[in-house]
C-alpha cells in the first residue's frame, strides 16, 4: 500500500522522509485502532445465497482468504470507504461481475466490522481537518503513477489539502520521484536504448553492444560464481570503478543468496544488505504438521515416515529411521514397537491412535504430543518452535466449540502455512556491492548492474489468478461503474514498469545472467521479457540468439567480462576394470546368522536374487537396499497381497468352495478388510477407481479358481504355511499359499501370482523356476505344539508316497500350471512336464560354492537379456542398488554359462 509515496515530516534542518502507511498516519493524527472482525466467522454465519457458499462449504479457508482479498480491492477500489457508494445497475442484470460485486458489497453492508484495521484507520483519517495533524508535514508522490488505488488517491488529495502540495522541483520530490525514473545510460548505446523503449513495440532496432548481454551458465550456482568473476574483472580492470557503483538484482528466495553468499566469501567481495540464508530446516513446524496429517487416518505413509524420522520426537534417531523404513515397506505395526516403553510407547500410542472426532480431542492430542517430544538440550530451538506453533493453533481453535466436529483440515492448513521467521538483510556497508531483490526498486543509480536468475517466471513474474472476475469482467466493471479493481494485465503491466525501472539505474553496462538448468537437472527457459530486449537489436530475428552460453565462450563477451585462467591439466583416470569376481576371506553365504551361530535360512525370493546377481543378494543379506520413499501406489506387489489374503479368507480349509453369488458379495468387505490392515491409504475416494478395478479382478478371478477347485474335486487343506528343509546341505524355507489334496490323496502345492501366465509357463518349460520347486523339497515341521491345521498339512504332504505335485495360479488369467503328475486329465489345469527347475539348481548350487568360498562374482552387461530371454526371468535384482551398474562389466556375454540346449 502506497507504494512509493512519502511523508516529509518537521521543518529543516530537522526533517526526514518517511514511506507513507497507515501506521504512519495514525500516529500523526492521533487515530483510533479499530478491531477487525474475523470473516471467516461472518460466512459461517452467511445465507447459502453467496456465490461463495459452495466453494465455502468444500474449502472453508482458502474460501474466506479469496473472499477477504476481494473485499479489500473493492474496499480500496471506492474513495470514501462507504459501501453504500458502490453502484451497480448499469451493469448487466444477472451476470457475473454484478452477482458479485453485489456479493462482496452487501457483504460489507450488513458487517461494517470486517474492514481491515488499516483501512479502518484510513477511513477515520478521511474525516479529520487540517488542524488535527500533530506535526508539519508534506506529502511527496507520482501523480502520474497508475498503481494506486482511489482510496490511496484520496487519502494522498486528502494530505496535499491539509498540507499542500510540494513541487515537482522540490529536492526531496526530485530525489524520491523524478530521478528514479530516469533512464542513466546515454541513448547511443544498447542499455540506453532498451531502458527508454523496453515498452514500445515501434520503437527502432540500434546494432549491438557490450553495455548490455545476456549470458547462461548451467545453474544457479554457477550464475552466482560467474557474477563474482564478472565483478572481480570490473574492478580488476577499470580502477576508477568502485565496488558500491555496481549492483545485483536476485530473485527472492534462499537459493540464491546462499550461493552468492558462498561465491562472494571465496572471492574476497562485499555484499550489502545481502538477505541472509536460512541456517537450518524448520524441523519444529514440519514434525507438528505431519502430526496433525497423521491425525487423518488413514495417515499418508510418507508423512508417517517422515514423523517418525523427526528428530525432535522422544526417541533416538535409529528408532524413528527404523520405524520410518517399516512403514515405507507397509508394516505399520513393526515388530520393535514391542521394545518401546515409557514416553517413546506412549509416543507410538498417540501417533496410530484414531482420529479425533471432536475439537477437544483435538486439542488434547496436540497436547500430549507437545509432552513427548525430546529433551535433548541440542535440539532446544527445534523443540521450542514446534511448541510454539502448536500455541498459535491451540490459539486459533480456541474459539471453536470443543464438543463440535474436530477442525482437523483447519489446524493442518494452519500448520501448512507456517514459516519461520524471514531471515533480515544483511548489514549496509557503505563500500560494498548493493544487492536488491527482484521485486525492489533500485534507491540509486549504479555504473553496472547484474540481473541473475533470469529465466522464465522472472522478470517479469506471472501475474496471479483471480478467483472472482475474469479480465474482460474487471475492464467492464471499470467502464461502466468505475471501479478499478485488480486484474492480470495491470499486474504484468506494473512488474513490466519495475523491470525498466530497474535496468534503467545502469549507466555503463548491463548483464544478464540464466541458467540453463534447475538442480534437478531439469531445462528452463529465459525469461519472457527477453523478446523485448531482442526486437531492439539490428539483425536479432531469434530472441535465443541473444544469450551467450559459458560453454561457447572462446570469442564472445565472456572473454571481455571475466579474466580467464588457464585450465590445470589433470590426468585422466584410467576406467577401473571390474573382475570377474571379487574374493573374500570368509563364507559369504553365512552372513546372516541366528544367535547359536547357524546361518539363517535362505527363502525363494532370496534365491532368485541370487541367480540374477550376487552382488544384489549380498547387499540384501547386508541389510544395504535401497528404501525407496515415494507416496503410496497400487503397484504390482501390493496387488498380489491384497489378493492373496483375500484368496485365503474366501477358500478356507475344509469348507466347501464358494458359489459365484458368494464370491460376489464377500469379496467387497474381504478385500475392504485387508485394505485396513495393509494399505490404508485405499481406502480414500481418490483411489476409488483402482480399489474398483482390483475388486472386480479378485472377483472374477476367484470365481474361475472356485470352477476350478469344483472341477477337480480339490479340498483346500490348508493356506499360508511354512515349509522349511535344506538346499545343498543350506537352510531354506518358505510360506506356500494353499494346499490342495486330491480324491487319491495327491498333495498340490499351489503359489498364486497375480500376473498372467506366458512369462511363468516360459520360465517352467525352460527349466529356471526355483519357488514352488523349492516347496517341493521342503516339509512341514511338526511336534506337540503345532497347531492341528498344521498337523493336518503335514499329514496330507507326509501321507503320499513321493513329492507332491506344484502349481502357479495366476490370477490374471485364472490359468493353473500343474507339474509334478505325469499324467492328468483334465481341461481346466495346463500340465508342465518335465524338470522345471534344472538349470536354475545348478546356477544356485555354482553359486553357493562361490559364495562359500568367498568369491562374489559380478555381472556383466549382456546379463539382463540373458536372464529374460533364456530364462523368463524378471531382472530387478539388477536395479536394486546403483552399486550393482557401477561393478557391472561391460560384456557380450553373460556371467553365466548358456546351457547347451538354450544356446541358439
Amino acid at each position: 500500500m502506497f507504494e512509493n509515496c512519502h511523508l516529509r515530516i518537521g521543518y529543516a534542518p530537522f526533517v526526514s522522509c518517511m514511506p507513507l502507511s497507515p501506521q504512519l498516519l495514525a500516529s500523526l493524527y492521533a487515530l483510533p485502532h479499530c478491531a477487525e472482525m474475523p470473516l471467516r466467522e461472518v460466512l459461517e454465519a452467511q445465507s447459502k445465497d453467496a456465490p461463495w457458499a459452495e466453494s465455502f462449504t468444500v474449502a472453508p479457508e482458502q474460501t474466506a482468504t479469496a473472499v477477504a482479498a476481494m473485499l479489500r480491492h473493492l474496499m480500496m477500489a471506492t474513495r470514501d470507504l462507504q459501501p453504500g457508494s458502490i453502484a451497480t445497475e448499469a451493469l448487466a442484470t444477472g451476470g457475473r461481475a454484478r452477482t458479485h460485486i453485489e456479493a462482496l458489497r452487501d457483504l460489507w453492508l450488513g458487517n461494517p466490522a470486517i474492514v481491515p484495521s488499516e483501512l479502518a484507520i484510513l477511513k477515520a483519517f478521511l474525516a479529520c481537518e487540517a488542524g488535527d495533524a500533530l506535526q508539519s508535514l508534506h506529502v511527496i508522490w507520482d501523480r502520474n503513477s497508475t498503481q494506486l488505488t482511489s482510496l490511496e488517491r484520496a487519502v494522498l488529495e486528502h494530505l496535499e489539502s491539509h498540507h499542500g502540495k510540494l513541487d515537482e522541483e522540490d529536492i526531496d520530490y526530485v530525489r524520491l520521484i523524478s530521478t528514479p525514473k530516469t533512464c542513466r545510460a546515454p541513448e547511443s548505446i544498447l542499455a540506453g536504448h532498451v531502458q527508454r523503449h523496453l515498452l514500445d513495440p515501434s520503437a527502432p532496432t540500434v546494432p549491438m553492444d557490450d553495455s548490455l548481454a545476456v549470458c547462461s551458465v548451467r545453474d544457479a550456482l554457477t550464475e552466482c560464481e560467474a557474477a563474482a568473476a564478472i565483478i572481480q574483472h570490473w574492478l580488476a580492470e577499470d580502477r576508477t570503478q568502485l565496488a558500491s557503483e555496481i549492483g545485483i538484482i536476485l530473485p527472492s528466495g534462499p537459493e540464491y543468496t546462499h550461493y552468492l553468499s558462498e561465491a562472494f566469501a571465496n572471492a574476497g567481495l562485499t555484499a550489502s544488505s545481502l538477505p541472509a540464508a536460512p541456517d537450518r530446516r524448520n524441523v519444529g513446524g514440519e514434525a507438528l504438521l505431519h502430526f496433525l496429517q497423521c491425525r487423518r487416518r488413514p495417515a499418508p505413509a510418507m508423512a508417517l515416515a517422515s514423523l517418525y524420522c523427526s528428530p525432535v520426537l522422544c526417541w533416538s534417531p535409529d528408532v524413528g529411521s527404523a520405524l520410518a523404513n517399516a512403514v515405507m515397506a507397509y508394516d505399520f505395526q513393526p515388530i520393535l514397537v514391542q521394545d518401546l516403553n515409557g514416553k517413546q510407547a506412549a509416543l507410538f500410542s498417540l501417533i496410530r491412535s484414531a482420529s479425533p472426532t471432536t475439537n477437544g480431542q483435538l486439542k488434547e492430542q496436540i497436547r500430549s504430543f507437545l509432552r513427548l517430544l525430546s529433551e535433548d538440550e541440542l535440539l532446544a530451538s527445534d523443540v521450542a518452535e514446534t511448541k510454539q506453533l502448536a500455541s498459535r493453533l491451540l490459539a486459533a481453535l480456541g474459539n471453536a466449540n470443543d464438543a463440535a466436529e474436530a477442525e482437523l483440515e483447519k489446524a493442518i492448513q494452519l500448520a501448512a502455512a507456517y514459516q519461520a521467521p524471514p531471515c533480515p538483510r544483511g548489514p549496509y556497508y557503505l563500500g560494498g556491492i548493493s544487492v536488491m531483490l527482484a521485486h525492489e526498486m533500485p534507491k540509486r543509480q549504479f555504473r553496472k548492474l547484474l540481473i541473475l536468475g533470469f529465466n522464465d517466471g522472472a522478470y517479469p513474474p506471472p501475474p496471479s489468478g483471480n478467483p472472482f472476475f475474469l479480465d474482460s469482467e474487471v475492464e467492464a466493471i471499470s467502464n461502466t461503474i468505475g471501479l478499478q479493481l485488480p486484474s492480470q494485465a495491470k499486474q504484468l503491466d506494473a512488474s513490466l514498469n519495475l523491470f525498466a525501472r530497474q535496468i534503467g539505474a545502469a549507466s555503463d553496462q548491463v548483464i544478464f545472467l540464466l541458467s540453463e538448468r534447475d538442480r534437478s537437472g531439469s531445462f528452463l527457459s529465459a525469461s519472457s521479457s527477453l523478446p523485448l530486449i531482442s526486437r531492439l537489436i539490428t539483425g536479432m530475428d531469434d530472441p535465443e540468439s541473444l544469450v551467450v552460453p559459458l560453454t561457447h565462450s572462446e570469442g564472445t563477451i565472456w572473454d571481455r567480462l571475466v579474466a580467464w585462467k588457464p585450465r590445470p591439466v589433470v590426468d585422466p583416470l584410467e576406467p577401473i576394470e571390474v573382475p570377474t569376481h571379487y574374493e573374500f576371506d570368509l563364507d559369504l553365504l553365512s552372513l546372516r546368522k541366528k544367535d547359536d551361530g547357524t546361518p539363517r535360512a535362505q527363502s525363494p525370493s532370496r534365491l532368485e536374487k541370487l541367480l540374477i546377481s550376487p552382488l544384489a543378494w549380498v547387499l540384501a543379506e547386508l541389510g544395504a537396499e535401497h528404501v525407496s520413499w515415494q507416496p503410496e501406489a497400487l503397484d504390482v506387489m501390493l496387488r498380489g497381497s491384497l489378493a492373496h489374503e483375500v484368496f485365503e479368507r474366501l477358500f478356507p480349509p475344509g469348507k466347501d468352495h464358494p458359489s459365484d453369488e458368494v464370491i460376489e458379495e464377500k469379496v467387497p468387505e474381504l478385500l475392504l478388510e485387508r485394505i485396513r490392515a495393509i494399505a490404508p491409504f485405499l481406502q480414500t475416494s481418490a483411489w476409488a477407481v483402482e480399489r474398483n478395478t482390483l475388486e472386480a479382478e479378485i472377483t472374477k478371478s476367484a470365481k474361475h479358481w472356485s470352477m476350478v477347485l469344483k472341477s477337480l474335486d480339490a479340498e483346500i487343506v490348508g493356506n499360508e504355511f511354512w515349509l522349511s528343509g535344506t538346499l545343498f546341505d543350506h537352510p531354506v524355507h518358505g510360506k506356500a499359499d494353499c494346499l490342495l489334496r486330491l480324491p487319491d490323496g495327491q498333495p498340490i502345492v499351489v503359489d498364486y501370482k497375480k500376473s498372467s501366465s506366458g512369462t511363468r509357463r516360459q520360465r517352467l518349460q525352460k527349466g529356471w523356476d526355483l519357488q514352488v520347486d523349492l516347496y517341493r523339497r521342503m516339509t512341514v515341521r511338526i511336534d506337540e505344539r503345532s497347531h492341528e491345521a498344521v498337523v493336518r498339512i503335514g499329514e496330507t504332504l507326509n501321507g503320499w508316497f513321493k513329492q507332491p505335485a506344484v502349481a502357479y495360479h495366476t490370477l490374471n488369467d485364472g490359468n493353473v500350471l500343474l507339474n509334478g503328475i505325469e499324467v492328468f486329465d483334465s481341461t481346466d489345469v495346463e500340465l508342465v512336464a518335465g524338470d522345471i527347475a534344472a538349470n536354475a539348481l545348478a546356477l544356485i548350487s555354482a553359486r553357493f560354492d562361490a559364495l562359500k568360498a568367498g568369491l562374489l562374482e559380478t555381472n556383466t552387461t549382456a546379463d539382463a537379456k540373458f536372464f529374460q530371454k533364456a530364462a523368463a526371468l524378471g531382472t530387478y535384482a539388477l536395479e536394486d542398488s546403483p552399486l550393482i551398474t557401477a561393478f557391472m562389466r561391460d560384456d557380450t556375454a553373460p556371467s553365466v554359462t548358456l546351457p547347451d540346449e538354450l544356446d541358439d
